[in-house]
C-alpha cells in the first residue's frame, strides 16, 4: 500500500504543479480552444492539459519503482508506453490536426502491438480462431473506449471527474495496479484546474492517454478471476455512462443520415448543458451515474449479476431521459 500511495502522491503533485506551466505555455503561443457554435465553453481556454497527467503518471510510476519496487506486474510498463504513444498522437492532433486515418491507425497499432507483445490473461488462455477473434474484440474495445473518452471531453471536469470515479471502482475490483494509482494521482492533480470554470482543457493528448490506459488496464487485470469473461464484463460496466452516451449518439446520428464523425452538439451531456453555468450540474450528474455503475459492477462481482445489470439498465434509462427532463432540443 505504501508503494501505491507513493505512486499516486507523486503523480498528483507533479500533475497539479505542471498545469499552470502548461497554461502559461499554451496562452503564450495562442494554443487556445476558441468558442464556436459547437462548443460548450464561452471563453478561449488553453488545451494540452493532458500533458500534465502523462508526466505525472510516468514520474509517479518511476518514483514507486525506485522507492518500493511497486511498478509491477511487468505488463504495466509496456501498457504505459503504448498509452503514451497514443497520447502523443493526440498531442499532434491538438497542435497541428491529424486526419481520422492517422489517429485511428496509431490507436489500433498501439493496441494491437501491446496485446500481441504481452497478451492479457483472456488472450493467453485461448487458442486458434478464438484467440484471433478475442484479439480483434480486445483491439476494438481499446480503440472504442479511447474515442468514447475523447467524444465525452466537451465540458469542464466531466472526463477527469468520471475517470477518477472509474479508477476508484476498478482499484477495488481488480486490486492494486501501479498504472491505475498513477492515473488516479495525475487525473486528480489536473482536476483541481479543470473544475468549472476550467482554466485548461484536457485536450486529445489527455483523453487518448487516459482512455487507452483504462481500457487496456481492464484487459490485463480482470476480475473476479484472471481471464474470466465475466471479469471483463464487470470492469466494462464501470464505464456504462460514457459508453451509453457515445453509442446512443452515434447510432442516432447514423439513423438520421448524418455524418457520425463531424462536429456536433448531440451528445446527451451537450444537450443538457446549454451554457457554461451548467457545466458543474452536468458533470455531477455523470459522476453520480458513474458511481451507480461502479456499484452495479460490485454487485456483479459479488454474484448478483441480474441485480447489477438491472442497476446498469436504470442508469442508462436515466441518462436517456435527461434531455426530455431538462427540455433540451436536439441540434
Amino acid at each position: 500500500m505504501d508503494g501505491a500511495l507513493t505512486i499516486a502522491g507523486v503523480a498528483f503533485l507533479v500533475s497539479a504543479a505542471l498545469v499552470p506551466l502548461v497554461v502559461r505555455f499554451a496562452v503564450g503561443r495562442q494554443m487556445l480552444d476558441m468558442p464556436n457554435l459547437r462548443s460548450s465553453h464561452e471563453v478561449p481556454t488553453p488545451r494540452l492539459g493532458g500533458i500534465a497527467i502523462v508526466c505525472g503518471a510516468w514520474l509517479g510510476m518511476v518514483a514507486g519503482a525506485a522507492v518500493h519496487g511497486a511498478a509491477h506486474p511487468p505488463a504495466l510498463w509496456p501498457l504505459l508506453v503504448a498509452a503514451t504513444v497514443v497520447g502523443l498522437a493526440g498531442l499532434a492532433d491538438d497542435l497541428a490536426g491529424l486526419g481520422l486515418g492517422p489517429r485511428a491507425g496509431v490507436q489500433t497499432l498501439a493496441a494491437l502491438s501491446l496485446l500481441v507483445y504481452l497478451p492479457p490473461p483472456i488472450l493467453a488462455q485461448s487458442a486458434g480462431i478464438a484467440r484471433y477473434a478475442l484479439l480483434a474484440l480486445a483491439v476494438f474495445w481499446v480503440v472504442g473506449l479511447v474515442n468514447a473518452f475523447n467524444f465525452m471531453d466537451g465540458i469542464d471536469g466531466i472526463v477527469s471527474g468520471v475517470a477518477l470515479v472509474n479508477l476508484a471502482f476498478l482499484i477495488v475490483i481488480v486490486g492494486g495496479s501501479g498504472v491505475f494509482f498513477a492515473l488516479a494521482g495525475g487525473v486528480a492533480g489536473f482536476l483541481l484546474w479543470n473544475t468549472s470554470p476550467a482554466s485548461i482543457f484536457l485536450g486529445d493528448v489527455g483523453s487518448y492517454f487516459v482512455g487507452f490506459a483504462l481500457a487496456a488496464g481492464v484487459l490485463y487485470l480482470p476480475a473476479p478471476e484472471a481471464g474470466a469473461p465475466l471479469g471483463v464484463v464487470v470492469c466494462a460496466a464501470v464505464f456504462a455512462p460514457f459508453l451509453l452516451d457515445t453509442a446512443y449518439t452515434l447510432i442516432s446520428r447514423a439513423r438520421a443520415g448524418k455524418n457520425v464523425l463531424s462536429a456536433h452538439r448531440e451528445h446527451i451531456y451537450q444537450r443538457i448543458t446549454p451554457t457554461g453555468a451548467m457545466h458543474r450540474r452536468t458533470s455531477a450528474l455523470y459522476y453520480g451515474a458513474s458511481v451507480a455503475s461502479g456499484l452495479a459492477a460490485l454487485l456483479m462481482l459479488g454474484g448478483q449479476v441480474v441485480l447489477g445489470l438491472a442497476v446498469i439498465s436504470l442508469v442508462c434509462a436515466g441518462l436517456l431521459s435527461l434531455p426530455r427532463a431538462f427540455g433540451a432540443a436536439r441540434s
